[in-house]
C-alpha cells in the first residue's frame, strides 16, 4: 500500500514537467512551421550565378537514323555528355558516339 501511495505521489510531482516539455515542444513545432511557410513561400531564396556574366550556351544535336537528339548547356562537356544519354536511352549506343555529336556555341 505504501508503494502505491509513493508511486502516486511521484507521478503527481511529475506532471508539471511533463506539461512544461509540452509547452516547450509545442512552440517549437509552431516555431518550425512558420520557418516552413516561409520557405515554402520562397521568401529566403538564395540564387548563385557561378556563371557570371558568361551567357555561352553551347548547342549539341546527334541525329541516328530519322529522330534527332538536342542538349543544351552553358558546358559543352555537360551538352554532350545529355544528348549522348538522351541518344542511348532510345537507340544503342554504337550509334550514339561522341564523334558523331555536333555542337554549336552561342553567345
Amino acid at each position: 500500500m505504501k508503494k502505491c501511495i509513493l508511486g502516486i505521489l511521484t507521478a503527481c510531482a511529475a506532471m508539471p514537467a511533463f506539461a512544461d516539455r509540452i509547452s516547450d515542444l509545442e512552440a517549437r513545432l509552431a516555431q518550425l512551421e512558420h520557418r516552413v511557410a516561409v520557405l515554402e513561400s520562397g521568401g529566403n531564396t538564395v540564387e548563385i550565378d557561378l556563371f557570371g556574366s558568361n551567357s555561352t550556351m553551347y548547342v549539341c544535336s546527334i541525329t541516328p537514323f530519322q529522330k534527332t537528339f538536342e542538349a543544351s548547356d552553358r558546358n559543352e562537356g555537360v551538352a554532350r555528355q545529355k544528348v549522348r544519354q538522351a541518344c542511348n536511352r532510345e537507340t544503342s549506343a554504337m550509334f550514339c558516339e561522341d564523334e558523331a555529336i555536333r555542337c554549336r556555341k552561342f553567345d
